[in-house]
């Protein structure tokens, strides 16, 4: 031991200066250094006490038994302070304008505080300094205490006591990269209305990636340790800090009576930024919290007592249990934690619901509803005013088989009606709420979200309780869509429903009963998927119309070796729009088509004896087709791309006779998108086989006119992959086969060779095309099936020409008008444009 200043010594403790620092009255030895003095306690020192009176103590690697300093400074480097005698005494205790720093220290008291900084004596206007660094502080109390203004940091280290591993009764603490344990709480802060001390009168503790547990209490908890005082307790936790309180209690703010008859109210202002923070926040009686919440902040527990509570978009707040708190102000996410037992909890806002862009998540069972006690779902309780600014968005994570809401099968939601997830008993708007994504998909169906305003809601089915108005009331319920311009009906206080515990058969709402013209909506894609059958069916009777749609006049432009070749491109477009032989009611759908497509391809020609010949040929041909069906139910379009391939056989005799057969394959490749869903809800793939066989026979008219009756028979089937869109619906279109016969013919005139007109008038005879679609969902344990419509029977009109610009080049075009026959079917006009070259 080195001591500096030669008068050091050593002596006795009376009971009196034990007093004064806070000792018990037994006599202890202690090494005493006065203004000025220093000393260093080295490893071959003998261990002894310390009490400083602004005096300067280095323990570099030695052992002390403990610190008492005043207005000092004190160093432990790789140093150890341990007090074991007298009971209830600080290892260190730091008093006043104090310095302390400890690194790599290990400081122990087995019945007191690992450290006390505090102010000591009346009059003392500087708080104690500490710093504390990679160090480990334990005490039968508590780890660390902080009193009087002290500002302590403390930096990857361990505080650990009986009681709590660090108590801040007034003073700043700052704590990061570090552990804190104790046994009532992790952490206590305590209220105190003596006053005393400098700086900072209040508060404040930061935590920055710091874990705090109380193993028999909650993680914080701030109280009163004598009377409150005005000052508030300010708590930050940030990055990635954990809060485990042993009671499942994270924070706990609780007030109380310290002194008869002296209330102590107790408030704190905490912060959460950047952390997981998993239990309960429960403020008591005389507490009162304002818990703010940000930068991707997350808390999973239950709230409840006087706390406002404010919620930054990034955050989020997942409910375990029944919460109860002041005010809501939400910008972020807040859901329910599915119970195990199917049960649901209730969120009540005893002031105002604030905000703007927030998100609310319930678990919903969605079953008839109608009677408050049949509905189980997790609910918003606002008792305040919705002072949102825009909606706030609601999710419904769904349960149950999806039954039918409306019991008195109106075709309308009543206020009685559905499931009630959010009630008000202030003032809000129809708007405030809305679901995201515009519905609930159970199975095939749409559930909406209903607004009941005053004088519409219920009263009987209120959840406010204590006797509260009912002003608005919020329903999930089916959305009913009608065949012409329906304008909803404005909802009214409902009659009695006569007996709801019998609705008829509310669990299969593929086959409702509504009124005529309504009907229970559908997802918005499903339309698309009912058109996507007949759709790809016009667009391969598009690809395969025929031969002089592919290869213009085969009578022009032949080569006069015995085997010659050619090549061809032709481009498609078309606009048609299609009328469903399926009613409104049978989810019957009109849509409108666009075609567009390119068609490249070769062949060989042989010529025989008679003049005739013999083509053998293929092609590539690559297009889209958009889809946008005529839906009440949503909006929807369809995107397909498709690829094809195709070889053909034709062949001329000399009088003119052909026959021309093809075979081709083609794979489509639909993306469904809906307005609420946006694009990718659904992904439809399926192969299409085709074949046809075409036959025609030119005759002269006289006068370079020619008439050419033709006949075509064609057969396609579409095989469709089986698939799950984005609502969780598993889709089975299967297969559709279609064949189709065509009979017209073609009037032309060929005086001029470089502009040969022509008309041409088919009908054609569609049979078969009927398709089913099944759709089912696991999570719904549902299944519906629905028919997709059929092609039907068409006259069409055409006018082209063909121009043979030399021997060996020919260009043709024509453009064509088609009508169905009957009341259903393709309607619209098409056209197209080729070369061919003969070599």
């Amino acid at each position: 031991m080195n001591v500096i200043h030669s008068h050091a010594r050593r002596t006795r403790l009376s009971a009196a200066l034990a007093s004064a620092l806070a000792l018990t009255s037994a006599q202890v030895a202690a090494t005493t250094l006065g203004p000025g003095q220093q000393a260093t306690v080295t490893p071959s020192d003998t261990p002894a006490n310390w009490i400083l009176n602004s005096a300067t103590l280095n323990v570099d690697g030695g052992t002390a038994l403990g610190v008492s300093g005043t207005s000092s400074k004190l160093f432990v480097t790789n140093g150890t302070v341990t007090q074991t005698n007298p009971a209830g005494v600080a290892a260190i205790e730091l008093f006043n304008d104090s310095n302390g720093t400890l690194s790599g220290a290990t400081i122990t008291s087995s019945t007191g505080d690992g450290l006390l900084a505090a102010l000591s004596g009346a009059g003392s206007l500087v708080a104690p300094r500490i710093t504390i660094d990679n160090s480990t502080l334990q005490g039968g109390r508590m780890g660390v205490r902080v009193s009087g203004g002290s500002q302590v940091t403390i930096t990857g280290s361990s505080l650990t006591g009986d009681t709590a591993g660090l108590g801040v009764i007034r003073g700043a603490v700052a704590v990061s990269d570090s552990r804190i344990t104790g046994g009532t709480a992790g952490i206590s802060v305590f209220t105190d209305d003596r006053g005393g001390g400098t700086g900072e009168p209040e508060r404040r503790l930061t935590l920055d990636h710091t874990a705090v547990e109380g193993t028999q209490g909650s993680a914080i908890k701030v109280s009163a340790l004598l009377a409150g005082g005005t000052d508030n307790v300010h708590i930050a936790v940030s990055n990635g800090s954990t809060l485990t309180g042993a009671n499942g209690v994270a924070l706990e703010v609780v007030g109380g009576t310290s002194r008869p008859g002296v209330a102590a109210p107790v408030s704190a202002d905490v912060t959460l930024a950047s952390s997981d923070i998993v239990g309960d926040v429960r403020v008591g009686d005389q507490g009162s919290l304002t818990l703010g919440m940000a930068q991707q902040a997350t808390l999973t527990g239950a709230i409840n007592g006087d706390a406002r509570l404010d919620m930054d978009a990034t955050t989020a707040w997942q409910i375990t249990r029944d919460s109860d708190l002041t005010a809501l102000t939400l910008a972020g996410n807040v859901g329910f934690v599915p119970m195990a037992d199917g049960s649901h909890h209730n969120l009540s806002v005893r002031g105002d619901f604030g905000g703007a862009g927030g998100t609310l998540a319930f678990n919903t069972l969605l079953n008839a509803g109608g009677d408050l006690a049949n509905q189980q779902t997790d609910r918003l309780l606002v008792h305040g005013d919705v002072t949102t600014t825009g909606p706030t968005l609601v999710v419904v994570n769904p349960q149950g088989e999806g039954a039918l809401t409306d019991l008195n099968r109106d075709g309308v939601l009543d206020a009685n009606e559905g499931i009630s997830l959010i009630q008000v008993a202030g003032q809000s708007r129809a708007d405030a709420f809305a679901l995201r994504g515009g519905y609930v998909a159970a199975g095939a169906y749409q559930y909406t979200l209903h607004a009941f305003g005053p004088g519409q809601a219920d009263p009987a089915q209120s959840a406010l309780g204590d006797g509260e108005t009912l002003n608005w009331d919020y329903r999930l319920g089916n959305r009913f869509v009608c065949l012409r311009d329906c304008v909803p009906v404005d909802p009214v206080t409902p009659e009695d429903p006569g007996n709801p515990d019998e609705p008829g058969n509310p669990d299969e709402p593929g086959n409702p009963e509504p009124p005529i013209d309504e009907r229970p909506a559908v997802v918005p894609q499903l339309p698309s998927y009912l058109s996507a059958p007949v759709a790809l069916l016009a667009y391969g009777d598009m690809l395969n119309g025929g031969l002089h749609q592919r290869l213009g006049d085969i009578r022009q432009g032949e080569s006069s070796d015995p085997v010659g070749g050619e090549l061809f491109a032709r481009y498609l477009g078309g606009q048609l729009r299609y009328s469903s032989n399926l009613s409104f009611e049978r989810f019957g759908y009109d849509f409108d088509q666009q075609v567009n497509a390119l068609q490249i391809g070769g062949g060989l020609v042989a010529l025989d004896g008679d003049n005739g010949s013999l083509r053998a040929g293929w092609a590539v041909d690559k297009g889209t087709t958009r889809v946008s069906p005529h839906a009440v139910d949503g909006n929807s379009t369809a995107k397909y791309d498709a690829n094809g391939v195709s070889a053909w056989l034709t062949w001329q005799h000399g009088d003119g006779l052909w026959v021309d057969g093809v075979v081709g394959a083609r794979r489509y490749h639909g993306n469904i998108g809906t307005d609420l869903r946006g694009d990718d809800v659904g992904d439809v793939r399926a192969t299409a086989w085709t074949a046809s066989i075409e036959a025609g026979l030119p005759i002269a008219l006289g006068g370079e006119w020619t008439v050419e009756p033709r006949f075509q028979l064609q057969h396609q089937q579409l095989n469709f992959r089986d698939f799950v869109d984005g609502d969780g619906l598993a889709v089975r279109l299967g297969t559709v086969k279609q064949t189709r016969a065509t009979l017209g013919g073609r009037v032309s005139r060929t005086a001029q060779p470089l502009f040969m007109p022509y008309v041409s008038v088919d009908l054609v005879h569609a049979m078969g095309g009927d398709a089913r679609a099944q759709v089912s969902s696991d999570a719904w344990q549902a299944s519906d099936a629905f028919a997709a419509g059929r092609g039907g029977n068409a006259y069409r009109v055409s006018a082209g020409a063909v121009s043979q610009l030399s021997e060996h080049v020919q260009l043709y075009g024509e453009g064509n008008y088609q009508h169905y026959v009957g009341s259903y079917g393709m309607r619209g006009w098409a056209g197209q444009a080729g070369i061919r070259i003969t070599f």
